[in-house]
């Protein structure tokens, strides 16, 4: 139980009163006393205010000590890392980025993440021990009990790859692992959103598609965390896929999708722009598109515009099964601007049915590109909550 009121007193708004708590758990205001004052003792939660009197003394009102540790939160992509130290409110403290490759392997890449840590903490004299758990969001599938990654097709050499104990080498503390995408969703139902929609899907276009699910305010994984793989639905194209299949929708609206229909259209000499980069630099990316549409470049408008049509159709066959209160677009490509988004909506509403789409609600992301970051943090905090216990008075924090 004290866990759980630890779980209420973090995700309120506003602080609370043990009167408030009582009211929220359902038990005595005695047994909500021991409580409080095992959480104070703990310094997990402080008196945040002194509240209003309805005739006796004023109520003291409780709120989570964000400053009672620190959570390492990594973002891994494809190409890239984030690294970010939060509080216990999961707001960013210190924040880093680097280049990265992750086709080459989890040895070298998670060296490299650690030499970036180490150094983090050496430039804000951060203590090792003031970190009191790791989260890990990666572009690929993740078995979340075991932390491992399963068969991530774009991740060679990763599969089952021990995360956790690689970093449990050198901090002491939990380190939980899940896909990129759930941690993103937990950041915006969260920390975005503050649980005020119970039910949305966060779809994220980058270099590939994938969305998180949070059903009934809790992430929904699937029975081995594959959930929400959005980017393999067959839209009936002849693209081939690198899952080995034709038609995915990844493979013909997501962000490499989107650069090599530039570059053909380019060298078409569909678009003077794109072709000028293509010479000057033998190259596109997914950013020369972007800058196309801010432009007004009407190939990089109409690419844009093509793959949130192509998604669309996939969201509003999710919208009619799943009926959510919020869709919610992040990732690189939701960047580009309303025409994007635009798209996605026009299109989904052309083809979801009209109970469906009633009160549902299409926006592009409250976080941004921290949403990850934020999430993982969340996520990590959560499970440190979930798996202690009131037997154990301090397992919550080592």
């Amino acid at each position: 139980m004290t866990a759980k009121v630890l779980q209420i007193i973090r995700r309120a708004k506003l602080p609370l009163s043990k009167a408030e708590l009582a009211e929220e758990t359902g038990v005595s205001l005695s047994a909500i006393s021991v409580h409080v004052e095992r959480l104070l003792e703990e310094k997990l939660i402080e008196v945040s205010k002194i509240g209003v009197s309805s005739g006796g003394r004023k109520p003291r009102q409780y709120a989570l000590n964000k400053n009672i540790g620190l959570i390492l939160s990594i973002e891994l992509g494809t190409s890239f890392v984030h690294i970010a130290l939060t509080n216990f409110n999961c707001e960013i403290l210190y924040l880093t980025t680097s280049d990265i490759d992750i086709t080459d392997g989890p040895d070298r890449v998670l060296t490299r993440i650690h030499e970036l840590v180490d150094q983090m903490l050496l430039e804000n004299k951060v203590d090792k021990v003031s970190i009191k758990g790791i989260g890990i969001g990666i572009p690929g599938p993740v078995d979340f009990s075991m932390g491992i990654p399963i068969s991530p097709t774009i991740m060679p050499g990763w599969d089952k790859y021990p995360i956790r104990e690689f970093w449990s080498k050198y901090f002491d503390c939990p380190c939980y692992v899940d896909n990129d995408v759930n941690t993103m969703a937990l950041g915006e139902h969260a920390k975005g959103l503050q649980f005020e929609v119970s039910n949305l899907i966060y779809v994220k276009v980058g270099s590939g598609i994938g969305s998180g699910i949070i059903y009934d305010g809790v992430l929904y994984r699937g029975s081995t965390g594959s959930a929400g793989d959005i980017g393999h639905f067959d839209i009936g194209s002849d693209v081939v896929c690198w899952c080995g299949n034709k038609g995915c929708l990844e493979a013909s609206a997501g962000g490499k999708a989107i650069v090599s229909k530039g570059k053909e259209r380019a060298l078409s000499h569909r678009s003077e722009y794109l072709l000028q980069i293509l010479n000057s630099r033998g190259k596109l990316t997914i950013d020369d598109i972007g800058t196309g549409v801010l432009q007004l470049d009407s190939t990089s408008v109409a690419l844009v515009r093509e793959s949130g049509t192509s998604i669309g159709r996939v969201i509003a066959s999710i919208v009619n099964f799943a009926n959510p209160d919020l869709v919610v677009i992040g990732g690189r490509v939701a960047e580009f601007g309303d025409i994007f988004l635009a798209a996605i909506r026009q299109s989904v509403y052309q083809r979801s049915l009209p109970l469906a789409t009633r009160n549902l609600i299409i926006n592009k992301s409250v976080l941004g590109n921290m949403a990850g970051l934020i999430g993982g943090a969340f996520m990590t905090i959560d499970q440190i909550i979930i798996q202690s216990t009131d037997n154990e008075a301090d397992i919550i924090l080592k």
